[in-house]
C-alpha cells in the first residue's frame, strides 16, 4: 500500500500546479473526476515538493494512475 501511496500523493501535489496560458506548446494532463475538472499538470513545470521537473514519460504514467482511480483524463 505505500508503495502506491507515495506516488500518488505525489502525482496529486503536481496536479495542483497549472499551466500558463502562453505555454501552447507544451503537452498538459488534464483530469476528471467524476464531471469535476482538476488543475493542469504540464510538461516543464518543476514540483514544489521533491523539485522535481515534469516530463512527457510522467505525464503518461500520471494519466494511467490516475484513470486506474476512475478519472478520465486527456493530454493536449
Amino acid at each position: 500500500m505505500r508503495k502506491i501511496l507515495l506516488p500518488l500523493i505525489f502525482i496529486l501535489s503536481i496536479s495542483f500546479s497549472s499551466c500558463s496560458k502562453d505555454d501552447d506548446d507544451k503537452l498538459c494532463l488534464i483530469c476528471e473526476v467524476e464531471g469535476e475538472a482538476s488543475d493542469q499538470i504540464c510538461e516543464g513545470e518543476t514540483d514544489p515538493d521533491s523539485g522535481d521537473t515534469v516530463t512527457k514519460e510522467l505525464l503518461e504514467i500520471s494519466k494511467a494512475l490516475f484513470e486506474a482511480f476512475g478519472a478520465t483524463c486527456t493530454l493536449k
